[in-house]
C-alpha cells in the first residue's frame, strides 16, 4: 500500500478514534464504550477509501444499522445460550452474504460481539445502539474531510464473501459462542474476536498460516506491555494513560505500510490492554494473570477454528 494511502487511512482513524473517546469522556454518552469506540475507527479506516460521497454515505448506513441490530440482538440474547448460539449464527451469516465489501462485513460484527463485554440489559444495549448511530456520523465526517484534502481513493465496490465462504466464518463463530456460553467466562468471547480480526486482516499477500502464528505469539507480548506501562507509568500520572489513540493508530499503521501483523497485534493488545484499565476506572478491577492466560487460551482456541476453517473454505483473492 503507498505511503499517501496508508498516512490517509490512519489519518481517518486517528481523527474518529479521537472524537468518539471525546465524545464518551466529555458528554457523557450513557451507552458509549469499546463498542462504540471501535465501530468508528475500523469503520473510518475503510469508508476513506470510497472517494465518492454518495456511496460512502450507503456502506455508512449500511454499517450503523448492521451494527447496531448486532448489539441488539447479540445483547438480547446473551443471557440465553441456545437462543444466542443460534441467533448470533444465522445473523452473522447474514451480514457476511448481504453486506457489499468483506471488510465491512468483519467489522460490523466485531462490532456486535463486543456487545458481549459490555453491560447487559435492555436499556444498555438500546444506548449502544443509538450511540452506534452517532459514531456513524463522526465517521462520515472525518472520512469525508480527509476526503476533502486527499480526494484519491476508489469508488468501485470490494470483494463480498461467497455463500459458502459466509456459512464457514458463521460456522467458527458458532463455536465461539458455543465455547463461551459453556464455559462463561467473559474473557472467552476473544475466540470469536481472533476469528474476525484475522479474517479481516487476511489479503492477497497475507498467509493464512503466519497470520495465525503471529496472532498467538503477539497477543501475550502486547498484553505484557501493557501492563508493565500501567504499573510504571499510570501509578505515577493517570495521564499517562492517553497514549491510546496514538498506540492505537501506530498499530493500524504498520498494518497497512508493511503489512506486518505480529506488530500489529502486539501494539493493538497494549493499546486494548491499557484502555480497558482506563474503562474499568480502576486499577483494583484489572486482573491482569486472568487476562493474560485467558486471553491467549482464547486466542489460540479461534486461530485453531480459523486452520480446520481454512479447509471447508474456498478462499479468493482479496484486495
Amino acid at each position: 500500500m503507498q505511503f499517501e494511502t496508508v498516512l490517509k487511512k490512519t489519518s481517518a482513524l486517528f481523527a474518529a478514534m479521537v472524537m468518539m473517546i471525546t465524545l464518551w469522556s466529555f458528554l457523557h454518552l450513557p451507552g458509549a464504550s469499546l463498542p462504540m469506540v471501535t465501530f468508528a475507527f475500523l469503520s473510518s479506516a475503510a469508508l476513506c477509501d470510497i472517494s465518492s460521497f454518495n456511496r460512502r454515505v450507503r456502506c455508512c448506513i449500511r454499517m450503523v444499522c448492521g451494527a447496531a441490530a448486532a448489539q441488539f440482538l447479540i445483547g438480547i440474547t446473551a443471557a440465553h445460550p441456545a437462543a444466542a448460539i443460534i441467533v448470533s449464527t444465522l445473523f452473522s451469516f447474514f451480514i457476511l452474504a448481504v453486506i457489499p465489501e468483506r471488510q465491512n462485513a468483519i467489522i460490523v460484527l466485531i462490532t456486535g460481539f463486543l456487545s458481549l463485554s459490555a453491560p447487559s440489559g435492555v436499556s444498555a444495549i438500546l444506548n449502544r445502539c443509538i450511540d452506534i448511530g452517532v459514531a456513524g456520523i463522526a465517521v462520515l465526517t472525518v472520512t469525508t474531510a480527509v476526503n476533502a484534502f486527499n480526494p484519491s481513493g476508489s469508488s468501485g465496490p470490494g470483494q463480498n464473501y461467497t455463500f459458502r465462504q459466509a456459512a464457514v466464518i458463521s460456522a467458527e463463530i458458532a463455536v465461539g459462542v458455543t465455547v463461551l456460553k459453556i464455559f462463561k467466562h467473559g474473557q472467552l468471547v476473544w475466540v470469536i474476536l481472533t476469528v474476525l480480526f484475522i479474517h479481516l486482516a487476511e489479503t492477497a499477500q497475507s498467509s493464512f498460516e503466519d497470520l495465525v502464528k503471529q496472532r498467538i505469539f503477539a497477543t501475550p507480548l502486547g498484553i505484557l506491555a501493557g501492563a508493565l506501562y500501567l504499573g510504571c507509568f499510570n501509578a505515577v500520572n493517570y495521564r499517562m494513560i492517553y497514549i491510546v489513540p496514538f498506540t492505537g493508530t501506530a498499530a493500524f499503521f504498520m498494518l497497512y505500510l508493511k503489512n506486518n501483523y505480529f506488530i500489529f497485534t502486539f501494539l493493538f493488545m497494549f493499546t486494548l490492554t491499557v484502555f480497558t484499565d482506563w474503562m474499568l476506572g480502576t486499577n483494583s478491577r484489572f486482573h491482569f494473570t486472568e487476562i493474560m492466560f485467558t486471553r491467549c487460551a482464547a486466542t489460540a482456541a479461534g486461530a485453531l477454528l480459523l486452520l480446520c476453517g481454512k479447509n471447508f473454505m474456498r478462499r479468493e483473492i482479496t484486495v
